[in-house]
């Protein structure tokens, strides 16, 4: 199943502030977090499970961390609002990314679909479908009033997912009717074939991650002036503790 893989990797190799599930926390520009976050209205949150604290929340110039709101002094509370606001300032950008990804996973997925349909009738209706579900992805990335990576990546994941397996699913018939023939002419155009659309498939993603992980290690400067921002905070925590968000990765 190496396009499967292939296939998965046009989604998954280029997350840019997204984690891949939301345990797993964020790893961007050299920067790493236990925290997942999700960018609200009124509020950022950042969240993890099995670890204190489990929830942090900046909201104009406040802090609440667990529940509790934290006393801030003067500076501190500007420099969360001014955090705040570089954070969603850094959102149609990412957004726009995830779109570019999207579009990258469903390409890889139309080569394999256009190669290995079952009939011109089903390769057509196929298409139909991924265009559909590219659209509706793409225009729930971009309306949505709150912005959660790990949910959009689970979305768009399992719709391409659900793609990806009826596409197996027609190799694999197509290769059992052929091993139950013994035609080793179709045995070697199927191979041929597969290997093709492989090599094809593996070319396309990777020029296009290339440009799509350029694009995201444009926002690195100001991710990390973000960082450095929310370093200078003075506030201690409940737990006699500084806010650290992100870290340097080891």
């Amino acid at each position: 199943m190496t396009i499967r893989r292939i296939l998965l990797a046009a989604l998954i190799a280029v997350p840019v502030l997204a984690p891949h599930t939301a345990s797993a926390g964020i790893s961007v520009c050299d920067l790493q977090s236990p925290y997942s976050l999700r960018v609200q209205p009124q509020q950022l949150v950042f969240s993890r499970t099995g670890g204190t604290p489990a929830e942090i929340v900046i909201a104009d110039g406040r802090l609440r961390v667990d529940g509790r709101d934290v006393a801030l002094s003067a500076a501190d509370s500007r420099r969360l609002a001014d955090y705040e606001h570089g954070v969603r300032d850094l959102l149609p950008e990412v957004k726009a990314i995830a779109r570019q990804a999207v579009g990258i996973a469903f390409e890889a997925v139309g080569q394999v679909n256009a190669a290995f349909a079952s009939s011109p009738a089903d390769a057509r209706a196929q298409a139909k479908r991924m265009q559909a579900l590219a659209v509706d992805l793409e225009r729930r990335i971009e309306s949505g009033q709150e912005w959660s990576d790990a949910e959009v990546e689970g979305i768009v994941q399992n719709a391409v997912g659900s793609l990806i397996g009826d596409l197996v699913g027609n190799v694999t018939a197509q290769a059992l009717k052929v091993a139950f023939t013994g035609d080793e002419a179709a045995a070697a155009e199927l191979e041929a074939r597969a290997s093709a659309i492989e090599k094809g498939v593996e070319r396309a993603v990777e020029r296009s991650t290339a440009d799509l992980e350029r694009r995201a290690e444009a926002l690195c400067p100001r991710v990390l002036a973000l960082n450095q921002m929310a370093g200078e905070l003075e506030v201690t925590l409940p737990g006699g503790g500084r806010l650290d968000l992100f870290a340097p990765k080891p």
